[in-house]
């Protein structure tokens, strides 16, 4: 690992091995399942681009303009429905795909991982919708954006705010063709552990034999109030459907238990970011615009940049829409603005789960976890309290 920066502080946006002229530097899987660069230092020529680019060491998180927020859905109801929350990005994705561009996005492969790959049709579009709770694998992405840029293609990057904050140290400039677009990032889980739980489930649900797909956010139980679902489409029928509360990997994941270090203290939070766009879920939405909450799903939509508001003109046609305050964004979605910190587990949790423990797991979590006092009882300690 670098000597410039501590390990705790990566990301694994994948810039430094990017920009490295002389291919000395390997992004890797360390022992917890995270991504790292591991540099050869015998190829090393001492350059330093790869120091110099990293954006945790040199910020790139510089407010542009003054950021817009509005709470959108799309009009399209199969988009919507397929989607995590509101469906914007995939109207922001065919607006592109509509004008020769191209666009990347995480989507899993066939044995589930999760990757960054470029679509240039509608037909491919499906792959990057969805929730993929793990780190994606960047491979070749930021020169192959550099080099459709560099052809005048429109160019749509979506991705964390640390891999877009990688993508933008990685270019060095800003190119008119380049339209860029985050999400509102809880953290982000460990790989292995993602992979060592998609094999659990087809252990347990379907003879070891994978699922044909995964829905991670699954809105058949609703998404208003956090109602959506966890998924695992198997043949035959068989399927694997349980509420996100109870799904023992989103339960790791929204209680901090496998998430990478670096996410306990993100540099890339806030609401004036260097991407174009930034999406997420409008939790919230049926205390403040009741009428923008079917339970279908509602999206926050934060406009950072002239570019970002052009885009945003050019599919307003394919949108329902509202504007609204930047406070009532972050009422109960703090991930716009705040870190999550580790548990003070994770590193036995995640040991556990890359062992496929998770049934253990699970019984320690109910085991320790305290458990809200019923109605009653905060009656009873509300009137004793007097």
């Amino acid at each position: 690992m670098f000597q410039w920066i501590n390990p705790m502080q990566c990301t694994g946006c994948s810039a430094c091995a990017a920009i490295c002229p002389s291919a000395c530097i390997q992004v890797k899987v360390d022992k917890n399942g995270f991504y790292i660069p591991i540099i050869d230092s015998k190829g090393c020529i001492q350059c330093h681009k790869c120091e110099n680019t990293c954006p945790v060491i040199h910020s790139t998180n510089q407010k542009q303009e003054d950021t817009m927020a509005f709470a959108a859905i799309s009009k399209h109801d199969l988009i919507r429905s397929e989607s995590s929350s509101g469906g914007v990005f995939s109207e922001l994705a065919n607006y592109v795909l509509d004008n020769g561009g191209c666009v990347f996005g995480a989507a899993f492969t066939k044995d589930f991982r999760v990757k960054h790959i470029c679509v240039e049709n509608k037909q491919q579009l499906n792959q990057l919708r969805g929730a993929k709770y793990a780190q994606s694998w960047m491979g070749n992405c930021f020169s192959e954006v550099e080099k459709r840029l560099k052809s005048k293609q429109i160019v749509l990057f979506s991705g964390l705010p640390c891999q877009i904050a990688g993508l933008q140290s990685y270019l060095k400039k800003r190119y008119e063709n380049l339209i860029t677009v985050d999400f509102i990032c809880h953290g982000v889980p460990s790989s292995g552990v993602w992979k060592q739980y998609v094999s659990y489930r087809a252990q347990k649900d379907n003879n070891g034999k994978l699922p044909q797909y995964i829905k991670l956010r699954c809105k058949s139980t609703g998404w208003s109030r956090y109602q959506y679902s966890v998924e695992f489409y198997y043949t035959d029928e068989k399927k694997y459907s349980c509420i996100n509360t109870k799904d023992p990997f989103m339960k790791l994941f929204v209680g901090d238990y496998i998430n990478r270090q670096s996410c306990a203290n993100c540099r890339f939070k806030g609401f004036h970011r260097t991407s174009d766009i930034t999406l997420g879920d409008f939790w919230g939405v049926w205390d403040y615009y009741p009428d923008m909450d079917d339970n279908k799903g509602t999206s926050i939509l934060l406009i950072h940049s002239i570019r970002g508001m052009r885009i945003f003109s050019f599919i307003q046609k394919n949108l329902r829409y509202k504007s609204v305050q930047l406070d009532e964004v972050s009422a109960q979605n703090r991930s716009v603005l705040t870190s999550s910190p580790s548990n003070a587990k994770r590193d036995v949790i995640i040991q556990k789960s890359l062992e496929g423990n998770f049934e253990e797991i699970m019984m320690y979590l109910e085991r320790n976890i305290p458990k809200k006092p019923s109605i009653l009882h905060r009656i009873w300690n509300k009137i004793h309290s007097k």
